[in-house]
C-alpha cells in the first residue's frame, strides 16, 4: 500500500524507537531521514513510496507497489543501509550499493541523478 512521505518518515522513526539494537537504530533513523528529505522537497510530488517490513520502497510512477521498477532501501544488521534497484528478478543484475547511515542522502541523490528520477528544474530545491 502506498503511503505519503510523512507517514513513511513516522513509520521508520517508530521502528527506530522500538529497536533494541544500536546498528538497527542508526540504519532505521537514516531511512526515516530519507523519507523526511523526500517529504520536505519537491521530490514528494514526483516519487511514490511504501514500506515493506523494514524496507523503504520508492518508485517513480504512481502504480501499484511492486508493479514496476523501484528502489528498495533496507537496513542491514551491521547498521549499514543497502540501496537496491529492483528492475529485474535476477539479483546479480540489480544495481546495489551499501552505505553508512551518514551517507544515505548523498547516495539517494546520486541514484536520482543517475536515473534522471527528478525534474531537472526542481533539482536543488
Amino acid at each position: 500500500m502506498k503511503q505519503n512521505w510523512e507517514q513513511l518518515a513516522d513509520y521508520f522513526i517508530a521502528a527506530q524507537l522500538r529497536s533494541g539494537d544500536d546498528g538497527a537504530k542508526r540504519a532505521l533513523g537514516a531511512i526515516g531521514d530519507i523519507a523526511k528529505h523526500i517529504n520536505q522537497s519537491t521530490l514528494c510530488l514526483e516519487l511514490f513510496g511504501w514500506s515493506s517490513m523494514l524496507d523503504l520502497c520508492v518508485q517513480q510512477t504512481d502504480v501499484a507497489p511492486f508493479s514496476g521498477p523501484y528502489l528498495r532501501i533496507s537496513p542491514l544488521p551491521s547498521g549499514m543501509i543497502e540501496f537496491r534497484y529492483i528492475d529485474t528478478m535476477l539479483e546479480d543484475r540489480q544495481w546495489h550499493r551499501t552505505e553508512a547511515p551518514a551517507q544515505t542522502i548523498g547516495r539517494l541523490e546520486a541514484f536520482f541523478d543517475q536515473l534522471c528520477w527528478r525534474n531537472r528544474s526542481a533539482k536543488g530545491r
